[in-house]
């Protein structure tokens, strides 16, 4: 096989030649990621250009798709009661009393009233408590079957205080049992003593003390009160009236005649 020959190089510029072709081999290494980075920024300049336009767009389809959707449903204010009991995990009042705990508050009130009269003053003022709470429990759920019951209770304790203000406050609490309970027991109960007078405790009396059970027994239900006594006043010994028996005069007296 024949060889070709290899192409005549001029004298003088072999060396030349083997030594720029590092340069020039570097040179066009160099000029690659340049064009590289030239192609990003033209890129990245374009995106920028393009991007802005899509927050106007989506804007105008979000007003167009709100102008679509049908208006929110107004939020209901106002008085809005409750069908059903108060659940034990709501609170009620400005201390935030259960219904757990208005029961246990009437109770311990109540046994305070019995056992320690020196007391009576100090027990009016937290009574004011419990009935806050009962008259926030009531305006959420009119229709709890427990509200008569508690509030005939701290009734009851009024009258076993003796006292102007403990009187005045178990004619107010009948006057609400039987205004917004009318149907109930304790309305009729509390009707017949404003007919007759609610009665104030005489000092002369033994106090009716309850122990917790009985009292418990009271709120819970279990034991129904009865209707008081009617007041009869005391009829009047008839009076005698005065008859006059006729006397004869003597000119009618017959005239027996001589023998």
């Amino acid at each position: 096989m024949a060889r070709l020959p290899s192409p005549q190089v001029p004298r003088g510029t072999r060396g030349r030649i083997h030594a720029f072709s590092p340069q020039v081999f570097t040179m066009m290494l160099a000029r690659q990621p340049r064009a590289l980075l030239a192609a990003i920024a033209l890129v990245s300049v374009a995106v920028c250009a393009v991007v802005p336009a899509a927050p106007a767009a989506s804007a105008t389809a979000s007003k167009a798709t709100a102008s679509k959707k049908k208006p929110a449903a107004k939020k209901q204010t106002g008085y809005h009661p409750h069908n059903g009991p108060a659940p034990a995990d709501e609170y009620f009042g400005r201390l935030g009393m259960s219904v757990l705990g208005v029961r246990s508050k009437v109770k311990d009130l109540g046994l305070d009233a019995d056992y320690h009269p020196e007391h009576d003053q100090a027990i009016l003022n937290n009574a004011l408590w419990v009935e806050d709470a009962m008259r926030d429990w009531a305006k959420k759920y009119p229709f709890d079957r427990w509200l008569p019951r508690y509030a005939f209770a701290l009734e009851q304790m009024y009258e076993e205080i003796p006292g102007a203000v403990a009187h005045k406050r178990a004619v107010k609490q009948i006057s609400y049992i039987t205004a917004y309970f009318p149907q109930t027991l304790y309305a009729r109960i509390g009707r017949a003593k404003l007919a007759q007078g609610v009665p104030t405790p005489d000092p002369s009396d033994p106090p009716i003390v309850l122990d917790e059970l009985q009292r418990l027994a009271l709120i819970d239900g279990k034991v129904m009160p009865t209707m008081p006594p009617l007041v009869t006043p005391a009829s009047a010994a008839p009076t005698a009236v005065p008859t006059t028996i006729p006397t004869e005069s003597p000119a009618q007296a017959p005239v027996v005649p001589a023998p």
